[in-house]
């Protein structure tokens, strides 16, 4: 059973790169640490497309995503 059943089928691109870090975390933890960026990048750049108050950096790479002003001062 994983921990990500609860995302809808519209989250499947996020909920197959999270199900794949879940299930390496025992046998390849290497490769548990690849897949679990990948599912925060896709969670990220999901972001940047639907939320209209974020806009794109710079750089669309994952670090200048998530250090961008406008993304960081999203919670408080």
């Amino acid at each position: 059973m994983s921990n990500f059943t609860f995302l809808p089928p519209t989250f499947k691109d996020l909920a197959e790169a999270s199900r794949k870090a879940e299930d390496h975390i025992m046998g390849d933890p290497r490769a548990a640490c690849f897949h679990a960026r990948f599912a925060l990048e896709v969670a990220v750049r999901w972001l940047y497309r639907y939320d209209t108050s974020l806009r794109m950096p710079y750089d669309s790479s994952l670090g200048a995503m998530i250090h961008d002003p406008g993304f960081r001062n999203l919670l408080p």
